[in-house]
C-alpha cells in the first residue's frame, strides 16, 4: 500500500506545480507596462516631421514591435493615441513619461501578429489625417505641439494580457492643412489654420563646436609633437564624424544659395571651444597619440592618424567663421563654480576673458566679447562672483524649472525673464525643456546636469527618430504659444552635441521654417547683449544659491589640489625666461599645465566621470609640476672641499634641465664663522653653469654647509646639497699674533748684528755669566766662551788647523 501511495503523493505535487507556476511566473498587470520587459518598440519614421499648412494632411507613424522578453507573445495589438497640445513647458517633458491618462486612442487597436516569439521583430504603420469631419483622426484643430504615442499589448506565455509597451513623441503642428477630399480650391483655402504670427520669438542659437579635452596631461609647451590621449578626434573631424557633421550642417544651412537673406545666419552664432581649436591647429602640424592606460608623459605613443582631417576641418571653420558670430565657451567648458573655489584670478582669467584671445588667434577673426555660456550646469553663487569680477558679461544660463508649480500643482513654464546681479552680471535664461530635448537627440542621448530629476524622461529606450522628433517640438514650441511671455528665447544644446547628419539638418530647418512662418525673428548676440545691458537692477536679486549647482559638482579635494598645484606653477612661471635660441617663453612653456587644470574640471564629462577623471589629470599635472621643480638643482659633488686660505671661494655647479633660462637664488646656511656673500639673482639658462661663491671663514675645522636654491620669489628647487667643508684658515687674532711675534724677531736680530758690526758686546748677553774653560794638559782650552775666543785670536795670529791629535802646527803659511 506504502509503495501504490508514493507515486500517487508525487502526482499530486506535479500537478499542484503545474498548476501554480503560471502565477509564480511574472505577470503584467493590466493597463500598465509590466516590470519585466517582454515587448520594445521603436518608432522608425514620422511624416511629416513637422506640419504646415502645405503639407500632407495624413501623418504616417511608422516602425518595429520587437519581443526582448524570454517568452514567446500572443496577440500583439497596436493603437495610435494622442493628447492635447502642450501648454506649458514643463509639459514638453511630462507628456514623454508617465502617466498616460492625457492620452485618448485615435483608433481601434490593429493586430500586428497573432504570436511574435522572442528575439523577432514586426512592422507596424498608422496613417491618419490630421483631423476628419467624420472617421478616426487626430483631431488637431490648431497649430500647436502635440504629444502622440504608440501603445502595444499582448498576452506573454504564462500571463494575463497587458499594455507591454508605449513609444511616445512629440509632433509640431505649425499650420493645420485641409481636410483631405477637399473639393474646391476654396474649400481648402477656407479650412486651412495658418498659425499666429501677431507676436514672433526673437530667437538667438548658439550652435556648438565642442569636444571633451584630448590633449594628454602633464606636457608643457615647446614639446613635438603634440600628445594626445587617444585618436577619436581623427574620426571625428572627418567626414562623417561628429564634429564634421555640426560644421557641415551650419555652414550648408547659413549659404547664400539656402539662406538668401542671411535670416538663419543672423539667428545663429558659433559657441566654439577654445581648448578645441587648440587641439586641432596642434593636430595640423602632426600629433602621436598615447598608447597606454595611465596618460602620463612616459607612456609609449603610437603616431596620429587625423593631420589631414584636422587642417580640413580648420579651414572650413576658419571660412565659416569670417561670415559668421563665434562666441567662445568657457575654456575646456570649465566648471566656473569650481574655478572660482580654486581661487586664482588668472586662472579664472583664461577660463573666461582669455578663452576669445585664444580663439581669435587660430581662427584670424574677433569673437564676440561679452556673452558667457554655461552650456551644463546652472549658474551657482561662486560662478556668479566669478563672473562679475572678470567684466561686463551675459551669462546664458539654464532657467530653473519643475515639473510642477509648488503653488497651483499644475505645469509650470520656465521664466526666461534677464535677472541683473551685479553690474558686471545679466543672466540671459534659456528653458531646460528645449535644450534637454535637444540633448537627446542624436547618437549619444543625454540628461544635462541643470535639468530637475522631475524633468527626466528615459532616453535610451527611445529610437532615434521620436528623439529627433521630440527636439524639434521643443524647439518650435514658444513660438507656436503667443501668450506665453517673454517673447524671447535662446536655445542652447549641450556643447558636445553627437548629431546625425540626418539630425542636425532637421533642427536647423526647424530654426529656418520658425523665421520663414513669421513665428520666429532672428536675434543677433549683438541685440542680446543690448538687451541684457538695458535691464535693471533687482532690488533683492542677491547671489545665486549655492547649491543650484550640486549634480555634478566637483569635489573640494580636487579644487583644493589644483590650487596647490597651480600656485607652484604660478611662482616657477614667474622666474622663467626666454629662450633666445627658441624664442620659447616661460608664459609658453607652463600654458598647457595651467590650461590642464581647467580640463580636469571639465563639463564635458558625464558627471559620474567627472571626478575620477579630474584626480587623474590633476595627479598627472602635480608629477609634471613636481617634476620640473626638480629639474633646476645644485650638483651634488659627493666629496669634501679643503679651502685653502679663508678667502677661497666656494665652488658649485648649478643644472637647469628645463628648455628656457630661469631666475634663481642661492641660500647658504652657514655656521658660525663663516660669512658668505650675496650673489644676487642669477639667470640660469638651459644646461650646466658652474659657480664660484666668494665667502670669508674665520676658523680652521672641518664644517657642513648647506646650499639651497630658490627662485626670485623664494621657491625651494631641486633638493638641499649637503657640502662638507675644510678650512685651513687662522683667523685674526692668530694672524695678529703671528705677525707681532715676527716683527720682533726681525727687531732682534737686527740689533744683535748691529752690534756685532761694531764690534761690541751685545748688551742682552753682559748678564750673562761667565762659562768655566776646562783646558788639557798641554794648555790648550777644550771649551770656552765664544766671546773669549774672538778676543783672542787677533787678526795678527798665526792661524791654525785642528789635527787628528789636537792643535798641531800645519806649516808656515807664506
Amino acid at each position: 500500500m506504502r509503495a501504490v501511495a508514493v507515486p500517487r503523493v508525487l502526482a499530486a505535487l506535479v500537478l499542484l506545480l503545474l498548476t501554480a507556476l503560471p502565477t509564480a511566473l511574472p505577470k503584467a498587470a493590466a493597463g500598465e507596462p509590466g516590470a519585466a520587459p517582454f515587448l520594445q518598440l521603436r518608432i522608425d519614421r514620422v511624416t511629416p516631421d513637422v506640419v504646415t499648412t502645405t503639407s500632407d494632411p495624413l501623418v504616417t507613424v511608422s516602425g518595429v514591435v520587437r519581443n526582448i522578453g524570454d517568452r514567446t507573445v500572443r496577440d500583439v495589438v497596436l493603437r495610435l493615441e494622442h493628447a492635447p497640445g502642450v501648454d506649458v513647458s514643463s509639459g514638453l517633458r511630462t507628456n514623454l513619461t508617465g502617466n498616460v491618462d492625457q492620452f485618448d486612442p485615435v483608433a481601434d487597436f490593429i493586430t500586428a501578429t497573432p504570436e511574435l516569439p522572442r528575439g523577432q521583430e514586426v512592422p507596424f504603420t498608422f496613417t491618419y489625417p490630421i483631423r476628419a469631419a467624420d472617421g478616426p483622426s487626430l483631431r488637431i484643430e490648431q497649430p500647436g505641439v502635440y504629444p502622440l504615442l504608440v501603445n502595444v499589448n499582448g498576452t506573454p506565455d504564462y500571463g494575463a494580457p497587458a499594455r507591454l509597451d508605449d513609444a511616445r513623441f512629440l509632433l509640431p503642428v505649425l499650420g493645420v492643412p485641409s481636410e483631405p477630399g477637399a473639393d474646391s480650391a476654396a474649400e481648402t483655402l477656407n479650412s486651412v489654420v495658418p498659425p499666429d504670427t501677431s507676436k514672433p520669438v526673437r530667437l538667438t542659437m548658439f550652435w556648438p563646436l565642442a569636444d571633451k579635452p584630448r590633449l594628454a596631461a602633464g606636457i608643457p609647451g615647446g614639446t613635438a609633437p603634440v600628445r594626445l590621449v587617444d585618436d577619436e578626434l581623427a574620426t571625428s573631424l572627418a567626414p562623417g564624424g561628429r564634429l564634421e557633421t555640426l560644421l557641415a550642417a551650419v555652414d550648408f544651412a547659413t549659404s547664400p544659395t539656402v539662406d538668401p537673406g542671411g535670416d538663419v545666419g543672423r539667428a545663429l552664432c558659433l559657441a566654439v571651444d577654445p581648448d578645441l581649436v587648440v587641439t586641432v591647429n596642434a593636430m595640423t602640424t602632426g600629433y602621436v597619440v598615447n598608447d597606454g592606460p595611465d596618460g602620463g608623459p612616459t607612456t609609449p605613443t603610437r603616431p596620429g592618424t587625423g593631420q589631414e582631417a584636422a587642417i580640413g576641418w580648420l579651414n572650413r571653420l576658419k571660412a565659416l567663421a569670417q561670415r559668421m558670430c563665434v562666441v567662445p565657451t568657457p575654456y575646456a567648458q570649465a566648471d566656473l563654480d569650481a574655478v572660482q573655489r580654486v581661487g586664482d584670478p588668472a586662472l579664472s582669467a583664461i577660463a573666461t576673458t582669455g578663452a576669445a584671445d585664444i580663439v581669435d588667434r587660430i581662427l584670424g577673426v574677433t569673437s564676440t566679447r561679452g556673452v558667457t555660456i554655461l552650456g551644463d550646469g546652472p549658474l551657482t553663487g561662486g560662478a556668479a562672483q566669478l563672473l562679475s569680477g572678470q567684466g561686463r558679461t551675459v551669462a546664458v544660463t539654464a532657467a530653473p524649472l519643475t515639473a510642477q508649480d509648488d503653488a497651483t500643482g499644475l505645469g509650470s513654464s520656465a521664466d526666461l525673464e534677464p535677472v541683473r546681479y551685479s553690474p558686471n552680471l545679466v543672466t540671459m535664461p534659456f528653458d531646460p525643456t528645449i535644450g534637454a530635448a535637444l540633448a537627446g537627440a542624436g547618437a549619444d542621448p543625454a540628461a544635462p546636469s541643470y535639468l530637475h530629476s522631475s524633468l527626466e524622461v528615459p532616453l535610451r529606450q527611445d529610437s532615434p527618430v521620436a528623439r529627433r522628433q521630440n527636439a524639434i517640438g521643443s524647439l518650435l514650441w514658444r513660438g507656436l504659444r503667443p501668450e506665453v511671455e517673454p517673447r524671447t528665447e535662446v536655445v542652447v544644446p549641450p556643447l558636445v552635441w553627437t548629431l546625425r547628419p540626418d539630425d542636425a539638418q532637421a533642427v536647423l530647418t526647424s530654426v529656418g521654417t520658425a523665421i520663414r512662418a513669421g513665428l520666429a525673428l532672428p536675434r543677433p548676440v549683438g541685440e542680446l547683449i543690448a538687451d541684457a545691458d538695458a535691464v535693471p537692477a533687482a532690488a533683492d536679486a542677491g547671489w545665486p544659491s549655492a547649491e543650484a549647482g550640486s549634480r555634478g559638482r566637483v569635489d573640494d579635494a580636487v579644487t583644493s589640489g589644483i590650487a596647490a598645484t597651480n600656485g607652484r606653477l604660478a611662482g616657477l612661471t614667474a622666474a622663467l625666461g626666454v629662450d633666445e635660441r627658441t624664442g620659447l617663453t616661460g608664459i609658453a612653456y607652463t600654458a598647457p599645465l595651467r590650461e590642464d587644470m581647467l580640463r580636469a574640471l571639465s563639463q564635458s564629462e558625464p558627471p559620474a566621470a567627472r571626478e575620477d577623471l579630474a584626480k587623474q589629470r590633476l595627479s598627472v599635472v602635480t608629477d609634471t609640476v613636481g617634476d620640473m621643480f626638480g629639474a633646476v638643482r645644485i650638483m651634488n659633488p659627493g666629496g669634501a672641499y679643503t679651502l685653502a686660505t679663508e678667502r677661497s671661494p666656494l665652488p658649485l655647479a648649478l643644472r637647469n634641465d628645463l628648455p628656457v633660462p630661469i631666475r634663481v637664488r642661492l641660500a647658504v646656511d652657514a655656521p658660525p664663522g663663516m660669512s658668505v656673500d650675496d650673489m644676487g639673482e642669477i639667470s640660469l639658462p638651459p644646461g650646466y653653469l658652474p659657480l664660484r661663491v666668494p665667502i670669508e671663514v674665520h676658523f680652521t675645522q672641518r664644517v657642513a654647509v648647506d646650499v639651497t636654491l630658490r627662485t626670485a620669489d623664494g621657491l625651494p628647487l631641486g633638493e638641499t646639497v649637503r657640502l662638507s667643508v675644510h678650512s685651513n684658515a687662522y683667523g685674526k687674532v692668530l694672524f695678529i699674533i703671528t705677525l707681532s711675534a715676527a716683527a720682533v724677531l726681525v727687531l732682534l736680530a737686527g740689533r744683535r748684528l748691529w752690534h756685532r758690526f761694531r764690534g761690541q758686546p751685545d748688551p742682552a748677553d753682559l748678564d750673562r755669566p761667565k762659562r768655566a774653560t776646562v783646558t788639557r794638559t798641554d794648555g790648550v782650552p777644550l771649551r770656552s766662551d765664544p766671546l773669549d775666543t774672538a778676543i783672542r785670536h787677533a787678526p795678527d795670529d798665526s792661524p791654525r788647523r785642528a789635527g787628528a791629535r789636537g792643535d798641531q802646527p800645519v806649516g808656515d803659511q807664506k
